[in-house]
């Protein structure tokens, strides 16, 4: 099945193509709420094809950001750990990496125990 350039979540769930999914931890880590990392990076990253979300204060952003639903892939944890999103989303989302970019090591800890890989944010700002 041909999904051409499509949604990115679409093409990850039916394996078309490569895709990185990455989630962003938001205070203290995005440049919205005094972090290194620019909130044009992670769009960019979402212009590039891959997935990107929130994982962590999303209520915040999408407060501050109006029009986030036009280049944010996913919103949470709502109702669950972070360990326990990251997990599910690895179970049900097919991509070639998984990276939370955060700021603390309770970020890097539930990322490794979800088998995600942890980009501190000032590795992030630098480039991956």
């Amino acid at each position: 099945m041909d999904v051409g350039t499509g949604d990115v979540l679409v093409r990850a769930l039916l394996g078309a193509g490569p895709v990185n999914i990455y989630l962003f931890d938001v205070v203290g880590t995005l440049d919205i709420s005094n972090g290194p990392v620019k909130l044009a990076q992670v769009i960019n990253l979402r212009h590039a094809g891959h997935i990107v979300g929130l994982c962590g204060n999303w209520g915040f952003f999408i407060n501050f950001c109006p029009g986030w639903e036009n280049f944010l892939n996913l919103i949470g944890p709502i109702g669950t750990s972070k360990a326990l999103y990251m997990a599910q989303l690895k179970m049900y989302v097919r991509a070639e990496r998984y990276v939370l970019v955060g700021n603390s090591p309770p970020d890097d800890i539930e990322a490794r125990d979800a088998g995600w890989e942890f980009v501190h944010e000032r590795d992030f700002k630098e480039g991956l």
